[in-house]
């Protein structure tokens, strides 16, 4: 399986982020609407409801992203994006190996653990951004 390139995650993360904050100021902006535009049962009556929907977007995205990690550990696959292997499940101790094995062919690096709770993948970014 070909090794993924890493700025295809850093891409993911900013869509999210985006998105999240969009939902956020949206949700703000209707809440503030409801307190700033005069009482009128047919015109405003939803906008309390859109608002306090968006702003608690991103609590659902971090629940179920919390649910996510927690099955994954305890079913032990997880669902890779990128690297010519969308949306398949790919074993967790499997993906850590093949991380180690590429980190460890490319740097020299000593990432050859293959559980994901001793995993470093999280400082390898910080370990590339060090090294140039």
């Amino acid at each position: 399986m070909p090794v993924s390139d890493p700025s295809s995650g850093r891409t993911f993360i900013w869509i999210i982020a985006g998105l999240l904050f969009i939902s956020v100021a949206a949700g703000g902006a209707c809440l503030v609407a409801y307190l700033l535009l005069p009482e009128s049962e047919t015109s405003t009556s939803w906008i309390p409801e859109i608002g306090v929907g968006l702003v608690s977007l991103p609590w659902l995205f971090w629940l179920l992203t919390f649910i996510y990690r927690i099955l994954s550990r305890i079913f032990g696959c997880r669902v890779s994006f990128g690297g010519g292997s969308v949306g398949n499940w790919v074993p967790a101790a499997k993906a850590d190996v093949e991380v180690a094995v590429a980190s460890h062919a490319k740097g020299g690096d000593q990432l050859n653990r293959a559980s994901s709770f001793a995993s470093h993948e999280s400082e390898m970014a910080l370990a590339k951004s060090m090294a140039t």
